[in-house]
């Protein structure tokens, strides 16, 4: 059984704050780096680093609130898991072709379940770990007329292959024009799986040459090799760009804000767990917190170094874009600190905090780095992730266009 939302956390012991009272961002980003050298979803690393963070701004006047939950850890080894078994049961297709058509429908329901954030199905087999976000709360007298959540996630990521410099600037380089539909890496071996399954069902009304489903199947070789990978590697990074730059620079916002809050707005910083096990912190908060949609505005920050700013575009196998209203806030923050407005990515591959939102009905926005000869931060997923390869500038720079949208938001 979960422990109750906004249960205390067991004890553990206490991380000492070195850091200075004021620092810049790039001092709090050491600072946190310091803590864990990696900080796995439902690690001692991914907690130290949200306790350290709790103790700091607890005495501003935040308030903290734990939100406990369960997480299968490793999106990589669902992907691995999905995309392998449409390989694995296609041999029995000639002996068996209903129980091979039923195998792939389940498996691309399954994974298009898990892709855009609505439920887990083969992943329940995945075991679970314990893991929790902490919400630091500034409060307002009597009911907030607007509500700004922040998020950055504490975790950090597994790494493989597939985040080599050189194989992850290949992979994330957007493709040509007519090929439009590959901007989501993950929707041709979906969709190629969703018409397998589909053809192998109509197979006894119609004639299915032998050699349709191994080509419809060939997408996802790629996917199961790459992910099994992963997999196999086990290695985390220690993940200072992604994502301590976005806690470092909550931090920052947080103490700021305690200095002149505005009346009547409640502002929350989260720092979430288990973002790198496909957005499972966010998305339990999305559905759980009952927050009310007409007055809350979430902005989450994700990698706000290595890389220009931009605004993600989210979704895993479609577009699921932010309010034009958020896109106009943060270009005109960016404008009020004198810098370049920030563009649109759309992901490749993966989401932010944002994406469970936005498919809750929440109105959110996320701001990131993507260096454009990479196609994604430096160090990306890598294990040179670390704090002396962040790029202080950037960050600080990042930070105050954050600094601006809030305080745009919040009116």
């Amino acid at each position: 059984m979960l422990p109750l939302l906004g249960a205390p956390m067991p004890p553990s012991p206490p991380v000492p704050d070195a850091s200075p009272a004021r620092p810049d961002v790039a001092g709090v980003l050491h600072w946190l780096a310091s803590l864990a050298p990696t900080r796995l979803t439902g690690s001692d690393g991914e907690r130290a680093v949200q306790q350290a963070v709790a103790a700091r701004l607890e005495p501003a006047g935040y308030q903290a609130q734990w939100v406990p939950f369960h997480a299968a850890p490793h999106i990589y080894g669902s992907m691995a898991l999905h995309f392998g078994l449409v390989l694995a049961v296609l041999p029995f297709f000639a002996r068996f072709p209903l129980a091979v058509a039923g195998a792939h429908l389940f498996l691309a329901y399954s994974w298009w379940s898990e892709a855009v954030r609505r439920r887990h199905v083969l992943r329940q087999l995945w075991p679970k770990v314990a893991t929790q976000s902490v919400l630091l709360r500034w409060p307002t007298d009597g009911a907030p007329r607007k509500r700004i959540v922040l998020l950055s996630h504490a975790d950090s990521a597994f790494t493989g292959l597939m985040f080599s410099p050189f194989v992850l600037r290949n992979l994330a380089k957007p493709p040509p024009a007519p090929l439009f539909f590959l901007k989501k890496q993950l929707w041709l071996p979906w969709a190629s799986l969703l018409v397998l399954g589909l053809l192998e069902a109509a197979s006894g009304f119609l004639s299915l040459p032998g050699w349709v489903p191994w080509v419809l199947s060939l997408p996802s070789l790629p996917v199961f090799v790459l992910n099994l990978d992963v997999v196999l590697r086990n290695r985390v990074v220690p993940g200072a760009a992604d994502n301590l730059s976005g806690c470092a620079a909550q931090v920052v916002l947080a103490e700021r804000w305690a200095q002149g809050p505005v009346p009547g707005v409640e502002v929350v910083f989260a720092f979430t767990g288990a973002e790198e096990a496909g957005t499972l912190g966010a998305a339990h908060l999305a559905r759980t917190m009952g927050w009310d949609r007409g007055t809350t505005e979430v902005l989450v920050l994700d990698t706000l170094t290595n890389g220009d700013l931009f605004l993600l575009e989210e979704g895993e196998l479609w577009r699921l874009p932010s309010p034009p209203s958020l896109v106009e806030a943060a270009r005109a923050a960016a404008r009020d600190c004198k810098q370049p407005e920030p563009a649109q990515y759309p992901v490749p591959a993966g989401a932010t905090d944002a994406l469970p939102f936005l498919v809750e009905g929440y109105r959110a926005i996320a701001l990131t780095c993507i260096d454009r000869e990479q196609h994604a931060p430096r160090h990306y997923h890598h294990p040179t992730d670390t704090a002396e390869n962040a790029d202080p500038d950037q960050l600080h720079r990042s930070t105050e266009v954050a600094w601006a949208l809030l305080t745009r938001l919040a009116g």
